[in-house]
């Protein structure tokens, strides 16, 4: 079989992250374009050397063109996309219908399609890289046809236990498809396996992805078994726009007392959570810096340490225990302060965070993990810096292969 590289595009509500892998697996080069819209920038690295720079870009569709562009025809040393066979894009929500690695056809595109209303701040923005990836690499007349491939933030939480779902009519379930899908799927699924791959023997695991969304599992056995995200990623913990949990009665209230459901809308994803407390940021470094002087941020922090820690409790309890806690995503990898927040005073349970350990978790290499805990403690904790772009190519990889799609 001829040597081949697989492109993966993730495409967040601001950003577009690319990773290029050969068919070893072997990461070649790497990036994001961050701010979309606003002061972009592009970042890139191949592991040894990095760059960053302010490019003007407007939409993901031009996120996807100025990507594709650089690895064409602006890499130093020729074309980066000659060997490319499958390009993968991460999905956030796969609906109840897409649950596996799927090539990409004009059906599948339709149906995805329909999904945007359950996740507005992504999936709209990943469909039109799909599209415009697939018609600039066509334009390019590569040697070999390029493979399409869409991978599920869901599938991971596909079999959850059935006594998690929304107690509502069945009448209402069955009308709309009304489930717990759960996110964030390729991080937590990361952070178990990088578990199982140390042989740690740790069967009950609680895994926090904290970043501009959050979101909390528990797993058993490497399979989770409940998590903080439900119908869309608005639900669960406290985020950086959004409320996370919240009375629906609340919003029936809203509904009744003038207050039109786009609005609603419109806050619930944009202007709640840690913006919504402060006024002034949703970035948690800035919060952070200003706690001492800034009471509203100093609020934020509380708030947001609250909730992780009412749903740690929570898994603690369905759990029986727990064996390992393991935090990823911006914030989780990178604020000590955050996590011994979430982690303070919970000797009673057998964890006990090293304060040294904790201060050096940061920055840490993608795919590396670092423990936080006293060898003393009973419940170990991590800090994984976690590698969604190898998951989302192995699993685009095997699908390909699987199918004999190249020879």
């Amino acid at each position: 079989m001829t040597a081949f590289s697989i492109l993966v595009f993730n495409a967040g509500s601001s950003s577009l992250k690319f990773s290029l892998f050969n068919d070893a697996m072997e990461f070649a080069v790497g990036g994001t374009v961050s701010n979309i819209g606003v002061e972009s920038s592009f970042a890139w690295s191949d592991g040894a050397v990095q760059g960053n720079i302010y490019i003007n870009v407007h939409t993901h569709e031009h996120a996807a063109e100025w990507v594709l562009d650089w690895l064409q025809n602006l890499w130093p040393f020729g074309s980066l996309l000659r060997n490319v066979r499958i390009v993968a894009h991460r999905m956030v929500h796969g609906g109840s219908n897409f649950y596996m690695p799927t090539i990409v056809t004009t059906e599948v595109i339709e149906h995805l399609d329909l999904l945007n209303q359950f996740a507005p701040l992504h999936l709209p923005q990943a469909m039109s890289v799909v599209r415009k990836s697939q018609k600039i690499l066509s334009s390019y007349r590569l040697t070999d046809p390029v493979l399409t491939v869409v991978v599920f933030d869901t599938a991971f939480f596909y079999e959850l236990p059935s006594y998690t779902a929304y107690a509502l009519p069945e009448s209402l379930v069955r009308q709309h498809g009304i489930k717990r899908f759960g996110f964030h799927g390729f991080a937590h699924r990361y952070m178990v396996q990088q578990q199982i791959n140390l042989e740690l023997h740790h069967h009950r695991m609680i895994t926090f992805q904290l970043g501009h969304g959050c979101s909390v599992a528990a797993c058993l056995n490497g399979k989770p078994i409940d998590t903080s995200m439900g119908f869309t990623p608005l639900e669960g913990l406290v985020m950086a726009t959004r409320a996370g949990d919240i009375d629906p009665g609340l919003l029936i209230y809203l509904l009744k007392n003038g207050h039109q459901l786009g609005e609603i809308e419109d806050k619930l994803l944009h202007h709640s959570g840690l913006i919504g407390i402060t006024k002034s940021s949703s970035d948690m470094r800035d919060l952070l810096n200003k706690q001492d002087v800034d009471k509203n941020a100093k609020l934020a922090i509380e708030m947001f340490c609250y909730r992780a820690r009412k749903y740690l409790g929570a898994y603690l309890a369905i759990l029986n225990g727990a064996d390992c806690i393991t935090f990823g995503g911006g914030i989780g990898e990178n604020s000590a302060q955050i996590r011994q927040h979430i982690c303070d005073d919970m000797s009673w349970c057998g964890l006990q965070l090293d304060a040294e350990r904790n201060q050096l978790a940061h920055h840490l290499s993608t795919g590396d993990c670092m423990q936080i805990s006293t060898d003393t403690s009973k419940i170990s904790v991590y800090v994984v810096a976690v590698d969604e772009a190898l998951l989302i190519a192995e699993d685009a990889k095997y699908l390909v292969l699987k199918n004999h799609l190249i020879n």
